[in-house]
């Protein structure tokens, strides 16, 4: 199928199912209790390259100018005056899904900011890290997707690192039973989740926070971000249980908040490098590149498509020339002078080049003894 009936076909497809408004206003659950399924990606024509292309209502992904996730740099992004109170209650167990785009748990509790109460909806996975702080990106980022009153959306963005020593217990009991759902659209439950160590943690640790967007389609602005300034701990057996589920599902760092959409500039500047590569090509599309001129050796045929320098008539009071004595032939025995006349032997090949395609022609047996000047003529 041609690259553009396939983009066409992708643009028809229905609003991308986005998994940080997964369980929100903006995204209620089916009242069939199917599990859904994301239509957009990590790769290729799913991927975010093209979550635009996806659907009409993916636009701001390509054309926002406050874009997730970001860098976030201690000396631009604030930090948050005073901590949020948390409320997430212990549960024996948790509805657990497979996305397709991610894996998602299906919980309760609140976090009060600055007297605003955001209700937790749900908290899903992003393997490596979608937000770099300092630069530096993080194995694992857990996205607890909440939703006020009045539809206001706010992410406690937890940051983990890997370790050998300690992990933190709520992503033990998360993926106990993980190898049930490694099929998109599949359900089952977690272990029993207790969150006291994670609220500790947001509590007790400088809280970076900035108003963002979505980090999954429609890209959609508005959205209060809060990440902590230190990562929690995950040990490799539960890191890799995440991974091997997930796979990849970040999307690329954006550009500086409120600077052009990192898709505008690339593409601007494709279009200009396409310009300036199309200057240097010729009628059939295909670059041309000069052929190098290279002067023949002595006693050799030049090539055709190297034209034979002009060479002046000396003025009628000047000196005869004389040919320079390292490029005078060795002389020949008028008897084998005589032969080469006859039969073109010692003749030399002609070399024929068009369009950067070069072949040989034999030369037409010689009718006489070429002397050293006529070789350029």
């Amino acid at each position: 199928m041609h690259s553009s009936h396939r983009l066409l076909l992708l643009s028809l497809l229905p609003l991308a199912l986005s998994s940080c408004i997964d369980n929100t206003r903006l995204k209620p659950r089916a009242a069939t209790g199917a599990v859904p399924i994301s239509t957009f990606g990590y790769t290729g024509l799913l991927g975010p390259l093209n979550w635009a292309g996806l659907s009409p209502a993916n636009s701001a992904c390509s054309t926002s100018l406050t874009q997730s996730p970001i860098n976030i740099d201690p000396s631009i992004i604030s930090l948050l005056p005073s901590a949020p109170v948390l409320d997430f209650p212990s549960v024996a167990a948790a509805e657990f899904e497979n996305l397709g785009s991610t894996i998602e748990v299906i919980t309760n509790g609140t976090t009060t900011i600055d007297g605003t109460t955001f209700n937790l909806k749900q908290f899903h996975f992003h393997a490596p890290s979608e937000h770099r702080i300092n630069e530096e990106f993080f194995p694992l980022e857990v996205h607890m997707v909440h939703e006020s009153a009045t539809g206001e959306l706010a992410v406690v963005a937890l940051m983990f690192q890997l370790s050998s020593t300690e992990t933190t217990e709520l992503l033990t009991k998360v993926t106990e039973n993980i190898d049930k759902i490694q099929t998109p659209g599949t359900r089952t439950e977690t272990g029993a989740l207790d969150f006291g160590a994670v609220v500790e943690h947001v509590q007790t640790t400088p809280l970076f926070t900035y108003k963002g967007s979505l980090t999954t389609p429609p890209c959609a602005e508005g959205l209060t971000f809060i990440i902590p300034q230190a990562p929690l701990p995950v040990n490799v057996e539960t890191f890799n249980k995440i991974k091997s589920t997930v796979k990849f599902n970040s999307r690329y760092t954006q550009n500086d908040l409120g600077k052009a959409n990192i898709l505008d500039v690339g593409c601007t500047a494709a279009a200009g490098a396409k310009i300036e590569a199309g200057k240097a090509v010729g009628g059939n599309g295909t670059a041309v590149a000069p052929a190098p001129v290279t002067q023949p050796a002595a006693g050799k045929q030049p090539s055709h498509s190297v034209a034979p320098p002009v060479v002046a008539p000396p003025a009628a009071s000047a000196a005869p020339v004389e040919a320079p004595a390292s490029a005078l032939p060795v002389p020949k025995a008028s008897s084998a002078v005589k032969e080469e006349a006859a039969t073109g032997a010692g003749a030399q090949p002609v070399h024929h080049c068009i369009m950067g395609a070069c072949h040989t022609v034999p030369a037409a047996p010689a009718r006489r003894a070429r002397r050293w000047f006529q070789l350029y003529v």
